[in-house]
Order: C-alpha cells, then structure tokens, then sequence
C-alpha cells in the first residue's frame, strides 16, 4: 500500500518516481530520497522570488510519488534554470533535473505547453535571444537604441542551424 494523498486521493506512482530518480543517477545527481527539506534550494530560488516556484515542495511530492500532480501543474514551467537549487543543497538533490524531467513528462504525455513560454523557445531558435533587442525611452520622451547609449551590440548565435542543432541536441539529452 502507497502513500495516499488526502487533498486528491491520488496515490504515488513509484514506478514513475523511480524512473525520475534513474535519471538523476545519470546526471550524477542525488536522488530525492536524500532530501531533508532544509529549503536551501529554495532560498536560492530565482522563481520563488517572482512566481512561488518552491523546489522543495516539488522534491517533496515526488519524494510522495504524487507525480500528475506535479506533471498537471503549471508550476513546473515557472524554473528559470539557474541552477542554484542545485548548488545550494547540502544533499546534491537537484530539484532542476528533477523539473526538466516533470516537464518531459508533461510534453510525453501530451500536455498543452504554456504559450508564453513556447514563445520564447520560438524566439530562441529564431534570432538566438528570448526576445529582440529593445529601445527604451527618456525622462523627455526620446526613443533611444543601444548604439545611442554607448553599448555594444548584442552578439548573436553565429550560424542559426549549428545554434539550434546544439539546443535540440540538449533538449534530447535532458530527456
């Protein structure tokens, strides 16, 4: 008998939880049996700062094997990857692999993926930045580009094919 989550009577898919912790091996990460919920990582966290992204719950439902859960939700799209999760816990648990793994899962499956962030994997692999370079406007309402401001100009990838080669090529190692 699992463990029964009382909130959605869902019961934890150890299959499924296993499969996640095999991929962490992998990645010479730890595995999410090794987390003690210090919150380290979530201390650390780009996302909890702006979007409540809080890695060690995450690391704690699947600890639970509540996987659709996590898979259903739109909080495993909110990582901004910066990895400091990652770095900060004392266990080496990584709750970003473990979200790179949610989010395979949720395209696996079928899931619908949020517009804005398919958006900005489009613009990626279009012109190699999240979005084109911007003007920004003065106190006196004058329209300024980079190069009027003294900056130098955004480097962009060299060979578009080689830069979304390299990206499809990471996309498929994360998997």
């Amino acid at each position: 008998m699992g463990i029964v989550d009382l909130t959605s009577m869902a019961e934890g898919q150890t299959t499924l939880r296993n499969e996640i912790n095999e991929r962490l091996l992998k990645l010479k990460s730890e595995i999410s049996d090794y987390c003690f919920q210090c919150a380290k990582c979530t201390s650390g966290c780009e996302a909890h700062k702006l979007l409540e992204l809080e890695p060690h719950k995450v690391v704690a439902l699947l600890k639970r094997g509540l996987i659709d859960e996590l898979v259903n939700s739109d909080v495993i799209w909110t990582c901004m990857s910066c990895f400091k999760c990652r770095e900060r816990c004392p266990q080496k648990v990584a709750p970003v692999e473990i979200l790179f793994a949610l989010k395979n899962m949720a395209v696996a499956s079928g899931k619908q993926i949020p517009g804005k962030y398919t958006a900005m994997l489009q613009s990626i692999l279009s012109i190699g930045l999240i979005q084109d370079v911007q003007t920004v406007s003065t106190r006196d309402n004058k329209t300024k580009k980079r190069d009027d401001l003294g900056l130098p100009e955004v480097s962009k990838p060299v060979d578009a094919v080689k830069f979304q080669t390299a990206i499809t090529k990471l996309a498929v190692e994360k998997v």
